[in-house]
């Protein structure tokens, strides 16, 4: 098997203009130049791109750059082994801390900074001293540009121009070269039906999301509107056409993954005016929303600790999301619930404890039961076949990820669909690489999975004290026993009938 290295499994490039790019250039013009070139150093360094990320908006911070975010919480999933981008300073350059905040995702999950010209691995510590020296380089020159700047930025604010990423219904355009927002029509008339809904017909966020998706409409950035994104569109001001600015500031924490706290500003320090873009909807309507949205509102209890314990366990059959616990308004119930509107039907905590514990006790038994074992020769002998059929497997992935890059040149692949067939082919490499490393290491007698007779403690501590166990202990004995639970019900919500398809966490 060639060696092949790790880094150039799953590679997202990064797209921001800065302002070193040319001003007669628009951001799509830049952004567009950018990917071509980037395209091309993917080519020629064998590198599998699974992600795409374009900053339409050159923000100063961090938290004013929502496809940087998007992407640092990526990262912190493992989605990616690389960041390719133009240049070291595309990635940020508006604070120490900021920089910081990136630098340290990037390095806790060993991910290395690709550029045209140089690979970063930041674990090396010449690489990391390298990169640090060109983020200070850069920070120095964006605070001489960002004093010119900033004053700039607030007058064409207060002249009604949109600066941020274009809410749904609208797209960016631009008048004398200042950004601002022009109606989509077709998703123009998914936000008036969704304030018709609300204010007119006494309909609820809910609905109203289950009936757009119902009508084919699709937000920007999710598969399916939810309560939260029609929450989100009725609250904005866009939309009856103002620009309001500077409502609160973001008090951060060190690490993306920490809650960023907002603090709202006073009212003498807003900036609201007159946008220069066309209202979807009227003032008068969306008065009426704000009126009703704040009868109805109530702030949300926030609390850290974790009340679903079946997190990471539980996940919907059709759509593969985890499902979340949510506490009934009626009677204060916990049900369990698929994320995406009507995908799946919700389930009562109480009945799905009851199934669970059931396959505690079934799988008890089974364990409990002495099973015969296959000859040590002939366990080998799988091993090493499966080895030799997972490496062949690996090296055929391999070429088909190098013709990629072909059907996306000659044109048969536009970019969506080469972006698709590239994380498919990437999650089949990266689970086979993984098969291959735990098969070499059965081989070697470096693994020892965990079997039946393993389990038989934990099995037994859950059947027991279910009940009395906090949620972290529970949820981490959950994972040790399932790998992965899928649900699936067809039948009422009040019923405890549905089914569950199990993965173990062990061998039988």
């Amino acid at each position: 098997m060639p060696n092949y290295e790790p880094y150039k499994r799953s590679v997202a490039i990064y797209l921001r203009k800065s302002r070193q790019d040319p001003s007669d250039e628009s951001i799509e013009e830049t952004l567009e130049r950018h990917s071509a070139a980037l395209m091309k150093a993917a080519r020629e360094q064998d590198l599998n791109i699974t992600g795409i990320y374009k900053e339409v908006v050159s923000g100063d911070g961090l938290f004013t750059r929502p496809q940087m975010v998007q992407l640092l919480q990526d990262i912190e999933t493992d989605m990616y082994t690389a960041v390719l981008c133009v240049a070291i300073d595309r990635l940020g350059r508006s604070s120490q801390k900021d920089g910081g905040i990136i630098l340290e995702a990037l390095q806790e999950h060993n991910v290395c900074i690709i550029t045209p010209n140089r690979t970063y691995n930041l674990d090396d510590e010449i690489d990391e001293q390298s990169v640090e020296m060109q983020s200070f380089i850069a920070r120095q020159e964006l605070k001489i540009i960002k004093r010119r700047l900033r004053t700039g930025l607030k007058a064409s604010l207060e002249s009604g121009y949109h600066v941020t990423e274009p809410p749904y219904g609208y797209e960016r355009t631009y008048i004398n070269r200042r950004p601002t927002l022009r109606i989509v029509e077709d998703e123009a008339a998914a936000v008036r039906t969704a304030f018709d809904m609300y204010v007119n017909q006494g309909i609820g966020t809910t609905t109203i999301a289950r009936t757009l998706n119902s009508m084919g409409y699709k937000p920007h950035i999710s598969d399916a509107f939810s309560r939260s994104s029609i929450a989100f569109m009725l609250k904005n001001p866009t939309y009856a056409g103002k620009i309001v600015w500077n409502k609160q500031k973001f008090i951060r924490k060190k690490n993306p993954n920490d809650t960023t706290h907002r603090k709202p500003n006073p009212e003498s320090e807003w900036i609201i005016s007159d946008g220069v873009h066309p209202a979807i909807v009227d003032a008068d309507l969306w008065d009426k929303a704000q009126s009703l949205m704040s009868a109805r509102f109530h702030p949300p209890v926030k609390s850290h600790e974790l009340k679903n314990y079946y997190s990471g366990v539980l996940f919907c059959k059709h759509c593969g999301a985890p499902l979340t616990r949510s506490q009934g308004n009626k009677h204060h119930v916990p049900y369990l619930m698929c994320a995406k509107p009507s995908c799946n039907r919700s389930v009562k905590m109480e009945y799905m404890d009851r199934h669970i514990l059931t396959e505690l006790r079934n799988l008890l038994v089974d364990c409990s039961v002495d099973r015969v074992n296959p000859s040590s020769d002939k366990a080998s002998r799988d091993t090493a076949l499966s080895l030799t059929r997972a490496k062949s497997t690996l090296n055929t992935l391999r070429g088909q990820r190098s013709r990629l890059h072909d059907l996306l040149e000659q044109g048969v692949y536009d970019t969506d669909t080469f972006l698709e067939r590239s994380k498919t082919l990437a999650a089949k490499i990266k689970d086979t690489e993984n098969t291959v490393s735990t098969l070499e290491a059965a081989a070697s007698g470096g693994v020892k999975q965990m079997t039946a007779k393993d389990i038989i403690p934990t099995l037994r501590e859950l059947i027991n004290d279910y009940d009395s166990l906090s949620p972290i202990h529970k949820n981490r004995m959950l994972k040790s026993v399932f790998k992965r639970v899928e649900y699936e019900k067809t039948a009422s919500h009040a019923t405890d009938e549905f089914t569950l398809n199990i993965e173990l966490n062990f061998i039988m």
